[in-house]
C-alpha cells in the first residue's frame, strides 16, 4: 500500500497499471485496480506526471492518505467477498452448522431423532424462518456420505409418484429416456414434475411408479444403491394441496420400515402445525418428531452480523445491531441480506472506515429493499400503490408492524402505533379511527394482495409473518423506526 502521509506526486504507470506515489525522491507502488475505492479527494498534491516524468495538464490536485487503497483496512474485494460468502447467505440455504447460528438445540434434537429406529421428522414454520437451512444442514451432517442425503423440492404440480421417482433418479448416474419418443435427455439433478420419463439402469428401465407398491419398490432400489443410513428430505410440501397426495406421504412413513431398513424421511414446509402439511393421520403420529422452527432470538441475529464484523476487524454499533434485529423480526434472511449490503456499503466508502455509520446503515437498507425477495416487493406494492390512498395503506401497514405481537386489536393499533407514526411524519391527513379501520379491512382483500388477515372482533395480523420484516424495512428507509419498545 502507499505509505502513511501525503505525497508530492501521484501518477499511473501505463504499462503495468501501477499507481506510483513520489515523496522525498522515492517511489512507492500500489495496484491501480483499487484506485476507484482508494482515492480520497483532498487537496495538496503538486501535480500528476506520467511514467516519463512529464506533467499531465488539467489533472486534479489530489493527495492520498494512509490506508487509501481500501475503506476497510487490509482487505481487498476478493477477501471481502470470501468472508461475506462464508458468513452470510441471503439467497441460498445454509448447509453447514458453523453458519447456522442459533439453531444448535434444533440440530441436537434432530440428530437424536434420526438415530431413533423408525423415527422420521416434520420440520415446519413460517416462510423465511430457516426451515430448509435446518433440514439440509441436519441431513448432511447425519449421513456418512454426501450421496446418502437426498433432497427433493416439491412444486405446485408435484405428485407423490413424482417425488418418489425423483428419489430413484437421484441415485442413478444415467440419463432419463423419454418413453414415447425414445430420445435421451441428460440431467444432473433430480427434477420433480409430471413428464413421463423412464431411466435406463444397467440395461433396464427405472420407470416412473404408478402405484403405492411401486413407490415402496423404488425406495428399495435406492436402498440397494447406497450403504449406511439414508436421509430423504421432501421440501416445500406446503405446495402439495391434494389431500390424497398428502395421505400417500403419510402412508409412506407407516409402511416404509417393513420394506427397508435405515431410511429416514424429513418432511419440510410452511405451516403452523403438522396437519397443515400432511393432514390428520393419527396412525403415523408415533413415527415422526415434529420440529416447529421458531424465529431467531436477538442475540443470535446480532451474532450473525458480529461474526462477519469480527472477521473484517470493523465495529457495528449496538444501536445499529438493535435496529437490524428489530427490522428482521427474527427472520434470519433479513439479517443476512442487510448484513451483506451493510458491509459492502462500508467497503465502498471513499474514506477509511472502522465503524459502521448511520449513513452506511441507511444506504444498506435501500439496497436491501431492492434485493429483497421479489414476491415480497410485489405484495407490498399491490397492497399500497394501486390506490389514491396509497400513503394511508402504507402507514396502516407500518402501524400493524409496529409491535412484536403477531395479532393486534384495531383500537390498540390506532392509539399506540398509528397516532405515533402519523405525528412523526408531520402529515395533515390524520385518519379517524373509523376510516383507519376501513383501510385495514381493505388490506384483507385481493385488490390489496390480501396482505392482512382478520380474526374477528377487530383483530388483525399479516397473512404471512415474513412480510412484516419487509414492511419494517420500508418504514425504516422512510425514517420511521418501528417497535420502539425494543429500543428504549
Amino acid at each position: 500500500m502507499i505509505a502513511a502521509g501525503y505525497h508530492d506526486v501521484v501518477y499511473i504507470k501505463p504499462s503495468t497499471q501501477i499507481l506510483i506515489a513520489v515523496s522525498n525522491g522515492g517511489e512507492i507502488a500500489a495496484p491501480f485496480f483499487n484506485l476507484k475505492m482508494a482515492w480520497h479527494l483532498i487537496y495538496g498534491a503538486d501535480e500528476w506526471k506520467d511514467s516519463d516524468g512529464k506533467i499531465l495538464d488539467g489533472t486534479p490536485h489530489l493527495r492520498f492518505r494512509e490506508g487509501w487503497e481500501l475503506a476497510i483496512r487490509n482487505f481487498n474485494e476478493a477477501q471481502l467477498v470470501g468472508i461475506l460468502s462464508n458468513r452470510l447467505s441471503p439467497s441460498q440455504e445454509i448447509k453447514s452448522p458453523e453458519k447456522l447460528i442459533g439453531r444448535e438445540a434444533y440440530l441436537q434434537r434432530i440428530h437424536r431423532a434420526l438415530h431413533s429406529p423408525g423415527r422420521h421428522l416434520f420440520i415446519f414454520g413460517d416462510r423465511g424462518v430457516g426451515k430448509t437451512s435446518l433440514a439440509v444442514t441436519a441431513g448432511q451432517i447425519s449421513v456418512n456420505e454426501d450421496k446418502n442425503f437426498i433432497y427433493i423440492p416439491c412444486s405446485n404440480g408435484t405428485t407423490f409418484f413424482d417425488a418418489i421417482w425423483a428419489v430413484g433418479r437421484a441415485v442413478s448416474d444415467i440419463s432419463p429416456v423419454k418413453k414415447s419418443g425414445g430420445f435421451a435427455v441428460g440431467i444432473n439433478l433430480p427434477q420433480v414434475g409430471g413428464v413421463n420419463f423412464g431411466v435406463n439402469h444397467g440395461g433396464k428401465t427405472l420407470d416412473k411408479p404408478t402405484s403405492f407398491n411401486d413407490c415402496l419398490s423404488m425406495i428399495g432400489f435406492v436402498r440397494s444403491r447406497l450403504t449406511g443410513q439414508i436421509i430423504i428430505c421432501f421440501d416445500e410440501m406446503d405446495r402439495i394441496l391434494s389431500s390424497g397426495e398428502k395421505n400417500n406421504f403419510a402412508e409412506l412413513l407407516k409402511n416404509i420400515s417393513s420394506v427397508v431398513d435405515d431410511v429416514r424421511f424429513i418432511y419440510c414446509g410452511i405451516g403452523a402445525d403438522v396437519d397443515e402439511l400432511i393432514g390428520a393421520h393419527l396412525s403415523v403420529g408415533r413415527m415422526f418428531e415434529p420440529i416447529h422452527v421458531e424465529k431467531l432470538s436477538y442475540d443470535s441475529l446480532w451474532k450473525i452480523i458480529d461474526n462477519a464484523a469480527s472477521d473484517l476487524s470493523v465495529t457495528i454499533p449496538q444501536g445499529i445491531l438493535i435496529r437490524i434485529g428489530v427490522i428482521s423480526d427474527g427472520f434470519p434472511h433479513y439479517v443476512h441480506l442487510m448484513g451483506e449490503c451493510l458491509f459492502y456499503k462500508m467497503f465502498d466508502d471513499p474514506a477509511y472506515v472502522s465503524t459502521c455509520s448511520a449513513e452506511h446503515f441507511k444506504a444498506a437498507l435501500r439496497d436491501s429493499l431492492v434485493k429483497a425477495e421479489p414476491s415480497l416487493r410485489r405484495i407490498y406494492q399491490k397492497a399500497t400503490e394501486k390506490s389514491k390512498n396509497s400513503l394511508d395503506y402504507e402507514i396502516a401497514l407500518w402501524a400493524l408492524a409496529d409491535r412484536t405481537a403477531t395479532r393486534r386489536q384495531i383500537k390498540e393499533i390506532y392509539e399506540t402505533s398509528y397516532s405515533r407514526i402519523q405525528n412523526a411524519m408531520y402529515t395533515s391527513n390524520f385518519l379517524s379511527k373509523d376510516v383507519f379501520n376501513q383501510r385495514m379491512l381493505m388490506l384483507r382483500k385481493d385488490s390489496h394482495a390480501k396482505i392482512v388477515t382478520g380474526h374477528g372482533a377487530g383483530w388483525f395480523s399479516f397473512r404471512e409473518n415474513v412480510v412484516r420484516g419487509y414492511v419494517r424495512m420500508k418504514a425504516e428507509s422512510e425514517g420511521i423506526e418501528l417497535s420502539p419498545e425494543l429500543t428504549n
